[in-house]
């Protein structure tokens, strides 16, 4: 080359492409001639179509568009001359997509019987990816798992995994997954390791992170650490992941809450506060961080000096004001709609002599910081803690949760007493005249709970999905204490606690001020709502006028409280008899 061509690396990298194309000219020239030469010969048309399409599929070569049109016409070729041959057959079916793949695929089937077996293979993971691409699952899954088990090398295992553990079958995914050899590449086997934490059980993913690493593959510390948080080693997972200082800045947001959860569930309040820290310089956004600011707090109270984590503690303030302060969005008005009845002479007959808005809005209050102050200290920015998620959640969440809420109604018991105190023996327990036809409702109502529970029992798919909070609440008490322990919460803890607050306080104090109608129908909608659990928010609302209806009735709470404790008994009995 010419000096004046080197001086302009354009022109000198024109030149190294023109060279590149006419070497790939004089192959591909080389090709047709020998083509010519063999009409019959499939394996040469084959491999020309393989070395035009390696150039086709460039993105860096000015001239990949030229070589592009060459594979198309030298598979148009392969079409017609050589159509029955199996490789070609095999090669023309992975380059179609969807419902064109499996209208070509499907007819090779049963001619695949008297292929080799890596060719059944090749067959199989082909019509696994046209039926995920046109979205059937079920197909998809089941051609992975053909193609895994003729080839357990084959680039459907992990389809095939997440199918097998989707149908109930997680021991069957792990033995397609040890049979497996290791692949070439860090990032296939890193995919295979994410996907043995998410899917299957006991040490499968820690077995496979140990094969890698004795290969010699480089596994990212993220893979490693989730996989010993699998098996309960929280403690390796935070050593791991504070030894790898390069990936604290550079991690996806995933990485940096799944670093979060470690260390809180290593007891390691040092790199819960840097996670968090990095978090808040990033975001600047103070209320998603709260919650994991008052579970650090609660690890380490020394770190509520910390310089950066400044702005937290005045959002956690802010917060737990909130709590406190929530209830006035329901009361002023209320408080207001009732001064206005009493001008136009439209008086309330209130439910309890001595209950009244600031009774209402203290027990709310309570249970508001009760609620979500606890969950805050022991759940606080643990994304995963369901079991539908993945992470130091997941491990024991049940129980977690059990403890959680116990927590929770010894702090609503103690700060309720002094309200409690104000209801007379005889409005606790009811008085007046009873009519039997007064049960027909909430029997009604039971009976819906009933069926549900017979059909659990009778093995029927069940009418509605149950809410995760509630099932995770009644194994974590049958795991501290057995279905005593959980009958002794659900059906008699609970039903006092929250019929005092919603029936006792809220519709005491709001039919102070409103007709009754009113008052019951928004302490319902409240009783509702304050479950989280929008699945079941009809019936809970209609549980909770049919209760507030039950207590205006019997002129007292105890049959409310039998109402809500058979409703909750047949939920721990339908729960527990899984």
């Amino acid at each position: 080359m010419r000096v004046d061509e080197l001086r302009a690396s354009s022109d000198a990298t024109r030149v190294v492409e023109n060279s590149e194309k006419a070497a790939y000219d004089h192959t591909l020239a080389s090709y047709r001639r020998a083509m010519l030469e063999h009409p019959a010969d499939a394996a040469l048309a084959l491999s020309a179509c393989q070395f035009s399409e390696h150039f086709g599929m460039s993105e860096e070569l000015t001239w990949a568009d030229a070589a592009g049109k060459d594979f198309d016409a030298c598979r148009e070729t392969l079409e017609r001359q050589h159509a029955s041959d199996v490789e070609v057959e095999l090669f023309l079916l992975e380059h179609k997509f969807g419902e064109p793949a499996i209208a070509f695929g499907e007819p090779l089937v049963p001619r695949a019987r008297n292929w080799s077996s890596s060719q059944q293979a090749r067959l199989h993971a082909a019509l696994a990816r046209a039926y995920a691409y046109v979205k059937n699952d079920e197909r998809s899954g089941q051609e992975a798992v053909l193609a895994t088990q003729l080839d357990p090398a084959s680039v459907q295992l992990v389809p095939a995994m997440r199918y097998l553990a989707r149908k109930g079958d997680p021991a069957a995914a792990t033995r397609l997954l040890e049979a497996a050899p290791l692949p070439k590449f860090a990032w296939a086997e890193t995919s295979r390791i994410r996907t043995a934490t998410e899917i299957l059980p006991g040490n499968a993913a820690i077995d496979e992170l140990h094969r890698a690493q004795r290969a010699g593959l480089k596994i990212d510390s993220y893979t490693a650490a989730r996989a010993l948080e699998r098996t309960g080693d929280a403690a390796g997972a935070d050593a791991l992941l504070s030894a790898d200082k390069a990936s604290r800045k550079i991690g996806t947001p995933q990485d940096r809450q799944f670093r979060l959860d470690v260390a809180f569930a290593a007891a390691d309040a040092k790199a819960a506060a840097d996670v968090i820290s990095d978090q808040y310089a990033a975001t600047k956004d103070a209320g998603h961080l709260v919650s994991a600011y008052a579970r650090l707090l609660r690890l380490d109270p020394s770190l509520a000096a910390r310089a950066d984590l400044i702005p937290l503690a005045w959002a956690l303030a802010g917060c737990l004001f909130a709590f406190v302060a929530a209830p006035a969005l329901l009361v002023f008005p209320v408080h207001y709609r009732g001064t206005v009845r009493q001008r136009i002479g439209k008086p309330c007959v209130p439910l309890f002599e001595r209950i009244g808005l600031r009774h209402a809005w203290l027990a709310l209050a309570i249970l508001l910081l009760a609620l979500y102050a606890v969950a805050m200290l022991r759940f606080g920015g643990n994304t995963s803690i369901s079991p539908s998620g993945s992470g130091v959640g997941r491990m024991g969440w049940p129980k977690r949760v059990a403890v959680s809420h116990l927590w929770t109604l010894l702090f609503c018991s103690i700060a309720l007493i002094p309200v409690g105190r104000l209801l007379s023996w005889r409005e606790w327990t009811g008085s007046g005249q009873w009519n039997k036809r007064w049960f027909l409702l909430p029997a009604a109502l039971l009976g819906v709970a009933a069926y549900q529970w017979l059909r659990h029992r009778a093995a029927m798919p069940p009418v509605w999905s149950d809410a995760t909070w509630s099932v995770a609440l009644v194994h974590g008490a049958q795991s501290l204490g057995g279905i005593p322990l959980a009958l002794a919460i659900m059906s008699v803890w609970v039903p006092i606690m929250e019929e005092l607050v919603f029936r006792g306080c809220l519709l005491g104090g709001l039919s102070r001020h409103l007709s009754f109608g009113w008052a019951n129908i928004l302490q319902a909608l409240l009783f509702a709502g304050l479950h989280h659990d929008g699945q079941h928010f009809v019936y809970l609302a209609a549980f909770g006028l049919i209760a507030g209806w039950l207590a205006r009735k019997t002129k007292g709470l105890a049959v409310p409280i039998a109402f809500h404790a058979l409703n909750n008994a047949l939920f721990v009995l339908m729960v527990a008899a899984r």
